[in-house]
């Protein structure tokens, strides 16, 4: 499956007075945890969350390992060198990843080296190898070759040429090796196998052959059923003395020569592979976290989720939120984790600015089928500033004045600042005295400005406020609403010790 470098894509939109929902998905998504996760497009063309296909690993074991996604074609392990290609990449048909390489008999095929070494380590290989790949023949014609490597072996008593041929014949794969195995005193030897049943033409299956250096055993396995088996031993037997494996001076592998057809992740191990790997999945579940999504302040509620899917048979996706005054992303197996069903609608327990989601999908039992989310709805009731005072009263004293207010009458609201200035509107607090604009009155109701300049109007506003998470962190903060209507009032020393 394609594999996208995705954004955050969030739309709001008004539902009614304080509801508002965020989309996640469609063309964006933004995550801050992938697991076993792929986006890749749905039947309806969007893109959407999968689990991801099985693609291999690179491992220390990998002597080479090809994807086909894309051009140019790249060796994983970085052992061999690119020489020539004139393959194309299909998108559409494919196994595993984002394509296949795809052959045409009338084209070249793609040649890869790795220049001063030969295939297997060392000059003399003693440990075990496999190779696999999966492929889809148009016709499977005679001659046609899915690879072969060839070289050079120094055997003591000078060079002897190396052939390790991949080759289709009266629609079967032959696999010959020769000049890798030498019998002690020999300057030629030739192993041989094949299958017994003929492929069909244009149906993906997967071909491995492995070798035992214990026992000098080799077999071949067509879909993870084993074709055949033989010994390069002195008796052809498990009994036998194995065979010393040279490794050769040249390390030239050419793919697809003469082929018309499709091979996707061809693979080269320096061990035997004992499971390998037919399923089209990587894993039966799958994880995607989104980051942190705003929802504006403290006081904000889940109303409920909703999620666009597709879920074949066999398959399952879970929803999970968390909802917070903390931007931190929640690790996968958080206890703070709560399940919610799409659609059933609920309230949160409580409000939270930051609002994590997680989704975990499930495949078949076979790993072969993955449901997909191509939009998870969020929906969530965002309060909004706490309304302000209906009512203002100031009354000047000498130095100072005295502002009264009405209580707001809202579960909302955490307390009142008290802004003023020297001129209407404008309250920057007074230029001559240490007060500072707003002044923080608390859940009182009056408060009492000192320090002010007799003979001088000043102009008072009164706004309540709720407290909020930090935008950027957990840290709490005052988000002040609207201002009450305005008041003014001049102190005078007349007034005497009035305050």
């Amino acid at each position: 499956m394609k594999r996208i470098v995705v954004f955050l894509f969030i739309i709001i939109v008004p539902l009614y007075s304080g509801e508002r929902e965020y989309i996640l998905g469609g063309d964006n998504w933004q995550p801050s945890l992938l697991r076993n996760i792929e986006i890749d497009k749905n039947e309806a063309g969007e893109n959407s969350l999968f689990i991801q296909s099985g693609e291999y690993l690179l491992d220390n074991s990998t002597e080479l390992l090809l994807h086909f996604n894309s051009l140019p074609i790249v060796d994983v392990t970085g052992n061999f060198k690119l020489i020539e290609n004139k393959a194309s990449i299909s998108e559409g048909r494919k196994k595993f990843g984002a394509g296949a390489a795809l052959f045409n008999k009338e084209t070249n095929s793609i040649i890869l080296d790795r220049t001063g070494k030969g295939i297997f380590p060392g000059r003399i290989y003693s440990d075990d190898f496999s190779i696999e790949f999966w492929v889809y023949g148009q016709n499977y014609s005679d001659g046609e070759t899915i690879f072969f490597m060839d070289g050079y072996a120094d055997i003591g008593n000078g060079f002897i040429p190396q052939l390790f041929r991949c080759y289709i014949e009266n629609r079967r794969i032959i696999w010959t090796i020769k000049n890798f195995f030498i019998p002690p005193g020999s300057k030629e030897f030739e192993v041989k196998i094949s299958s017994e049943r003929q492929l069909i033409p244009r149906v993906w299956t997967h071909h491995l052959l492995r070798y035992n250096s214990s026992n000098g055993l080799m077999e071949y396995l067509i879909d993870g059923k084993p074709e055949a088996v033989i010994y390069a031993t002195t008796s052809a037997r498990e009994t036998g003395q194995v065979y010393p494996l040279y490794s050769g001076s040249r390390g030239r592998i050419v793919i697809g020569n003469y082929f018309t057809g499709l091979l996707d992740e061809f693979r080269f191990k320096l061990e035997w592979i004992d499971n390998n790997m037919l399923s089209l999945l990587g894993s039966h579940t799958g994880v995607y976290i989104s980051e942190p999504i705003d929802l504006g302040n403290s006081k904000s509620m889940l109303i409920g989720v909703d999620a666009k899917e597709i879920l074949p048979s066999g398959t399952e996706v879970l929803y999970f939120y968390h909802l917070g005054d903390s931007r931190q992303s929640l690790a996968e197996n958080s206890p703070e984790w709560k399940k919610i069903a799409p659609g059933s609608g609920l309230l949160s327990e409580r409000g939270g600015r930051f609002l994590c989601i997680k989704a975990v999908l499930y495949s078949d039992g076979e790993k072969n089928v993955s449901p997909s989310v191509s939009r998870i709805n969020i929906k969530f009731d965002q309060k909004s500033a706490p309304p302000a005072p209906r009512v203002v009263r100031a009354e000047p004293g000498n130095s100072s004045v005295k502002l009264k207010w009405s209580e707001v009458i809202d579960s909302d609201v955490d307390g009142y600042y008290v802004y003023f200035g020297e001129r209407p509107g404008r309250y920057f607090g007074s230029e001559k005295n240490s007060n500072t604009s707003p002044i923080d009155a608390g859940k009182n109701n009056e408060l009492v400005i000192r320090n002010l300049e007799n003979g001088k109007v000043y102009y008072f506003a009164v706004a309540s406020y709720s407290k909020s998470a930090s935008r950027y962190g957990g840290s709490i903060v005052k988000e002040g609403g609207d201002y009450s209507v305005e008041v003014n009032a001049r102190p005078l020393d007349t007034y005497g010790d009035k305050k």
